[in-house]
């Protein structure tokens, strides 16, 4: 079962989400931050440096989870590129300590993988296609998913690519690009670049769909459609009654960005939605969701997390 479950990064764009979709669906849970340390009401918050070996282990050997959700990474694409050591101490050596730490203990571990991991050359990967990381980053989220499934336990590893609400003062594409048509500035979206988003709110919801069925191994996680950065700051533009005209093409070769990046990172998600017997969900609809978790206050109750 998934009664108990841990969530590492519990301040993250994912993190924060799935420790509230997890309380709705009353499991019992931990939430772990280090630098933001979040409150949910509800949750138990651990603040602690998951670089620290020791401190881990006696976390989960006091807390005893069920499942550890490991959200836990240093993303920021380019400050990887330029800071390689501290981005395996923390996307590898963090990932190889609780992946053996969970075994350990019986608990199972999800680990929050990447779409990054394909060198984007064709797109529509599917999970047994052959990876081709092009930077720091994703060879550090490559080797994580290496560390997981060499450790022997049980777990589940989830590539993606997501979007949402942040609690804390950070911006996602969906956020930059709302906040700059909302202030009437121009929005250059990347034609050259497609991916499959998902909102962050259906993935969390989705992997407690895949742990409540006892799903392990590797799953591609993702929206049901690809399309290009550009046709997804077009639509959000649409859905929130903005001026699409401010959303210019633009070539992701002009944007000035240090670390190499794949091209095309559609994943296929027939697996998942074979398993789970439902559709992932498309962007329309997962931007519709983004809309009404603004609407409803669920965006400002997520920004209030912190030092509640």
């Amino acid at each position: 079962m998934a009664n108990r479950i841990l969530v590492t990064g519990a301040s993250g764009l994912l993190g924060a989400n799935f420790v509230l979709a997890a309380l709705q669906r009353g499991k019992e849970v931990a939430a772990v931050c280090h630098v933001h340390p979040l409150f949910f009401p509800g949750a138990e918050t651990i603040v602690a440096d998951l670089t620290d070996a020791n401190s881990t282990k006696m976390i989960i050997r006091a807390w005893r989870p069920d499942w550890i959700v490991h959200c836990a990474a240093l993303t920021d694409v380019d400050w990887c590129e330029t800071h390689p050591e501290e981005t395996w101490a923390v996307n590898v050596g963090v990932t190889r300590n609780l992946a053996a730490v969970s075994r350990a203990h019986g608990s199972g571990l999800v680990y929050i993988s990447t779409d990054s991991v394909f060198d984007g050359t064709r797109g529509h990967y599917a999970e047994t296609d052959t990876v081709g990381p092009l930077n720091v980053y994703a060879r550090s989220k490559q080797a994580g998913e290496e560390a997981v499934q060499a450790a022997g336990g049980r777990y589940l590893i989830v590539r993606t690519n997501i979007y949402g609400w942040n609690a804390v003062d950070k911006m996602n594409l969906a956020e930059w690009v709302l906040s700059r048509l909302e202030q009437g500035q121009v929005v250059p979206g990347f034609t050259d670049v497609t991916f499959s988003p998902i909102l962050v709110n259906d993935l969390s919801d989705l992997i407690l769909d895949m742990l409540e069925r006892r799903l392990t191994g590797l799953y591609h996680v993702a929206g049901a459609e690809s399309c290009s950065k550009y046709e997804f700051a077009c639509q959000l533009a649409a859905i929130f009654g903005l001026d699409q005209g401010r959303v210019h093409p633009a070539s992701e070769m002009d944007a000035g960005l240090l670390a190499p990046r794949p091209k095309n990172t559609s994943l296929q998600t027939g697996k998942v939605s074979k398993a789970l017997e439902q559709p992932m969900p498309d962007v329309a609809s997962g931007l519709r969701r983004f809309k009404a978790l603004r609407d409803s206050g669920f965006a400002g109750q997520l920004k209030r997390m912190k030092g509640v």
